[in-house]
């Protein structure tokens, strides 16, 4: 299957800012899910091209001229593999992944639940947690943030893609079982899911399955690798810091199409 992705961001500042250093994880992995037909990152000016401590490609864009505004698009043709049931070890440790973070801490009355529900650790076990949580957790746009923690999105009951990653991150970290934090891309017909998506990765006899919480997937279907951390803020598509600009509006646009 071919998709065609487009994500389109642009900030716009009250002030002039004076400097400003965005660092973007747009760039999808080549792997066995996955290859890049054409891939492209436009910015305002020449980024610099590395990778991050978990082999994320990192492209960091540093503007030392006075602005007001900031666009950036990446887009491309990326191929992926339906057939995939689990994903390879990887070159980072799964033990990396037993550290919670504030993003990812487990609660009692989290853990409390999810005894409850029937978590355990092993993968079937998990994914009927997965369903549950589902259940607890609903899909809810607009309730929940970028700084929202899985304690935070478990008492409002309510969430995106990201909370659900988050929760099933905390609960598999509690139980002993490496987990990682997925961000990336969704080919959808449901205009209730946004397209540019995250889901968990638990880690079991030596390969990583997808727990898709949002949508009661777990293997890769139609998604696409983008990035891997231990939560949101490893893995986020940007993330940046400047000097002036005051008040910020951010507007953001992914497309997905399938062109084959």
């Amino acid at each position: 299957m071919k998709l065609q992705i487009s994500h389109q961001t642009n900030y716009g500042y009250a002030d002039k800012a004076r400097h400003s250093v965005q660092y973007l994880r747009m760039t999808p992995w080549i792997m066995e899910h996955q290859k890049i037909e054409n891939w492209s990152i436009m910015l305002p000016s020449i980024g610099h091209i590395t990778s991050d401590g978990f082999n994320n490609t990192l492209t960091t864009l540093i503007r030392s001229e006075s602005h007001n505004s900031l666009q950036i698009q990446a887009s491309g043709i990326v191929e992926i593999d339906t057939s995939t049931k689990s994903l390879p070890l990887g070159s980072t440790d799964p033990m990396v992944y037993l550290c919670p973070t504030r993003l990812t801490t487990c609660s009692a009355e989290m853990l409390d639940f999810a005894k409850q529900a029937g978590a355990a650790p092993n993968l079937k076990a998990m994914q009927q947690f997965g369903a549950k949580l589902l259940e607890r957790v609903p899909y809810t746009s607009g309730t929940t943030g970028v700084k929202t923690s899985a304690e935070d999105a478990f008492v409002e009951s309510s969430g995106v893609c990201q909370d659900h990653a988050h929760i099933t991150i905390a609960v598999a970290r509690a139980l002993g079982v490496p987990a990682r934090y997925v961000s990336g891309y969704l080919y959808t017909t449901d205009v209730n899911h946004l397209q540019s998506h995250a889901w968990a990765e638990l880690w079991f006899d030596g390969a990583w399955y997808m727990f898709d919480v949002s949508n009661q997937l777990y293997t890769p279907q139609c998604h696409v690798y983008v990035a891997f951390g231990r939560d949101y803020n490893d893995a986020a598509p940007l993330r940046g810091t400047r000097l002036g600009g005051g008040n910020e509006t951010m507007n953001s646009q992914v497309w997905v199409n399938r062109i084959d």
